[in-house]
């Protein structure tokens, strides 16, 4: 073979060992495609992980807050040395009642049932006051009427006695749920001996006829995102109220 000839097929088999400028391009597109879809899948698997965590946290927060309302109103109770029906108010967005409901000697019949309020405020928040003291009024509460302005709202769960927040995230009346659910329903024996329901039951005489008391709680599980309700439900069957 001529020196000619073979130091052009050495030349060419050079040129073939490697990848080409445009094999090497593709190559990285396609690396760079997958990279980004691997990236795309970890942060969403990541959102998702965060969301389970962050709705099952919220789920049983409510599950938890309803179970206690529900114990509390089941067993409260009138107190002996006053006209007044266990439950003192019974409105759509709050109750307020007397109980003994987990308290040290309770079993002890003459002892004096304590005020328990439960309230939904505008910013989604049920919370809870107590009359600690036992002086027959639960203190920076309106117990008889609803706050109106935020002001009034930030100062009760700021200074209100015993307060503390029970459930977040409450939208019974966001304004984004029709219709409304009431918070708070209460089944009463009207004067023909019929059961009723009602949002609000006003004056003692009609209080004391009030049988059970529903519960209905509908709960954001994703706040600040697309909504994600969780619809909770549950009646108390009062257990110590006397029907005069």
């Amino acid at each position: 073979m001529m020196p000619g000839i073979a130091a052009k097929k050495r030349g060419r088999l050079r040129r073939q060992e490697g990848l080409t400028l445009v094999e090497v391009l593709v190559s990285l597109i396609v690396l760079g495609i997958i990279t980004t879809m691997i990236i795309v899948a970890y942060f969403a698997l990541n959102r998702s992980y965060a969301y389970s965590v962050a709705s099952g946290k919220a789920r049983e927060e409510a599950r938890q807050g309803l179970a206690r309302m529900v114990r509390e109103i089941r067993d409260c109770e009138t107190r002996l040395d006053l006209p007044e029906a266990a439950i003192v108010r019974a409105r759509e967005r709050w109750i307020l009642l007397y109980t003994t409901f987990n308290e040290e000697g309770n079993n002890d019949p003459a002892m004096v049932p304590g005020l328990v309020m439960f309230r939904l405020y505008d910013n989604g928040q049920i919370w809870r006051f107590e009359d600690i003291d036992r002086n027959g009024d639960i203190a920076n509460i309106d117990e008889n009427s609803y706050p109106v302005s935020a002001v009034h709202q930030e100062a009760e769960r700021a200074s209100g006695e015993g307060g503390r927040s029970l459930v977040g995230h409450v939208v019974n009346y966001d304004g984004l749920v029709s219709p409304t659910p009431a918070l708070f329903r209460y089944s009463y024996i009207d004067d023909l001996g019929q059961i009723q329901m009602s949002n609000e039951i006003y004056y003692t005489q009609n209080r004391v006829r009030i049988r059970s008391v529903q519960i209905h709680m509908l709960v954001d599980l994703n706040p600040k995102h697309a909504p994600v309700y969780a619809d909770l439900m549950s009646t108390a069957q009062l257990r110590n109220q006397r029907l005069n």
